[in-house]
């Protein structure tokens, strides 16, 4: 089995390669940012990508999406602190194949990896069950975000920069940076990514493109 690592954080990426490697799983490279993740598993072919969430330049979510999209065979095990419905459900939606908390076992992580290298899926139970449980009301976050807000967010799943997104609507970086702020008090969430995330998973935009959803 032909393994990438994608992780920004060196201890972590050190012991799970120290680990996988101990029980004759070949890493055939390690990326830190989630362009490196894209770029490497175009070049590499790994059988399977193990993703973190946050990454630096892409999220592990937008990573994830763009190496389904470049070759399906690659599979995609998710390795995550953490357990929040709207990662779990945008990762479903871009193609990942298995989900792990970083709380987990090494063997529990080694199980999952052979389950989604012979093309099965391996979601922890309890990640899916508080999933489910999750009820979202897209329609109420719909109305609760202006056409703007969503457009400026439908810009920032894009990787584009508050700069960049001011040139494009003709609006200051400042006014951009208002706009976010309001978008992540109305989603409940602290920063970019999560509010990217939260937006993909709920429907508010798309993970085509990164627009809102008509």
């Amino acid at each position: 089995m032909r393994v990438l690592l994608a992780e920004d954080h060196k201890i972590v990426r050190q012991g799970t390669r120290m680990f996988l490697e101990s029980i004759g799983v070949e890493v055939i490279g390690e990326a830190t940012t989630g362009v490196e993740a894209v770029r490497f598993a175009r070049k590499l072919q790994p059988d399977v990508v193990i993703m973190d969430i946050h990454m630096p330049e892409l999220t592990g979510v937008e990573a994830t999406r763009r190496i389904r999209h470049d070759n399906p065979d690659v599979r995609v095990l998710v390795l995550t602190a953490y357990d929040d419905p709207p990662y779990v459900h945008a990762l479903l939606e871009a193609g990942a194949d298995g989900y792990v908390l970083k709380t987990a076992e090494f063997s529990q992580l080694y199980r999952a990896l052979q389950e989604v290298a012979v093309g099965r899926t391996a979601y922890d139970a309890g990640v899916l069950a508080k999933a489910a449980g999750h009820a979202h009301d897209t329609t109420a976050l719909v109305e609760g975000l202006t056409s703007r807000e969503l457009e400026i967010l439908g810009f920032a799943a894009r990787g584009l920069t508050n700069k960049e997104i001011g040139k494009a609507l003709f609006i200051s970086d400042r006014t951009v940076q208002g706009h976010l702020q309001n978008v992540y008090q109305k989603l409940g969430v602290g920063t970019r990514t999560e509010a990217v995330t939260a937006g993909l998973a709920r429907g508010l935009i798309t993970l085509m493109d990164g627009s809102p959803t008509p």
